[in-house]
């Protein structure tokens, strides 16, 4: 394998579980965390070795802390996409950016990458923002792009502030889970099924296109808890705090339809599947 990445954010949830994978697929890859430089400094990106394409995952992700210090979130996460953007220009390589889910807050309908974007929090404008950077750099400078929308990744080694390894650890610990809220509906993508799509991603000729990458289905929290029912194979008791967050989204389910015609890319963990994988894991290291 003659492709080299160069991935950013190798340390986090997402960049792990995507460094292993392609160095066990021959990929030439140059991991880099923040002890490599702030990639908000252009000066960093000089100094990162030329790659044919950059997966560019570093930037700050969870939600609440964005309407805690949105400057932080909105200027982190744009001033870094901008930056891996020119290196990419200077060096002619892809950029593979990940994004998020922006659509309706109230739809009930299976979002369409051509529909009318609506960032409703501030770390979602931040990625808003990054799109039209990667839109722009296309356009005006022939930069090839493809911006990918995950909906709720999780996965092993995802950390406990994020809702499923949050109910995992407590049905460890016993019967009762307490949650927020017990309604908010989500599109749940398991970790292996986002990075084979950005495999693919990689190895497919782009200019530039969006992809939506979900399951096609959709789980409220309730019922998401009722699947780990079935994997731990025991009642679990939901305490829901009733608590709706600032700008709830109430409803996801992706149209992954374009991911799958261009890419021939299908999810391949269900639910089910994926919160045994974990639940599993997680027995094995403790």
């Amino acid at each position: 394998m003659n492709t080299s990445i160069l991935v950013t954010g190798s340390a986090g949830f997402i960049g792990q579980h995507l460094v292993e994978s392609l160095i066990k697929r021959g990929y030439k890859v140059f991991a880099k965390g923040r002890s490599d430089g702030d990639v908000r400094n252009i000066e960093t990106w000089e100094k990162y070795p030329k790659a044919d394409c950059v997966v560019h995952l570093a930037g700050l992700t969870f939600v609440p802390d964005s309407w805690i210090n949105p400057e932080l979130f909105i200027s982190s996460n744009s001033v870094s996409t901008n930056n891996s953007l020119e290196y990419c220009r200077t060096n002619d390589a892809k950029l593979v950016f990940p994004s998020t889910y922006m659509y309706s807050t109230n739809s009930f309908e299976s979002a369409k990458e051509s529909e009318a974007l609506k960032p409703v929090n501030p770390y979602a404008l931040s990625k808003f923002l990054g799109e039209s950077l990667c839109r722009y750099y296309a356009e005006f400078f022939g930069v090839r792009v493809a911006i990918l929308r995950p909906f709720n990744v999780y996965g092993v080694g995802q950390s406990d502030r994020f809702l499923v390894p949050s109910v995992i650890r407590q049905a460890r610990l016993g019967d009762e889970i307490r949650v927020q809220d017990s309604k908010p509906s989500r599109d749940y993508l398991y970790i292996d099924d986002l990075i084979e799509a950005i495999r693919l991603v990689v190895e497919t000729e782009i200019s530039f296109d969006i992809f939506n990458l979900g399951t096609g289905k959709s789980y409220s929290v309730e019922a998401l808890i009722n699947v780990l029912e079935q994997v731990v194979g025991r009642g679990l008791r939901i305490v829901s705090a009733k608590t709706e967050r600032q700008s709830e989204i109430n409803f996801t389910r992706a149209d992954i339809s374009h991911a799958t015609e261009l890419l021939r890319w299908n999810p391949q963990w269900s639910l089910l599947d994926g919160l045994s994988e974990i639940w599993n894991k997680s027995i094995d290291c403790c």
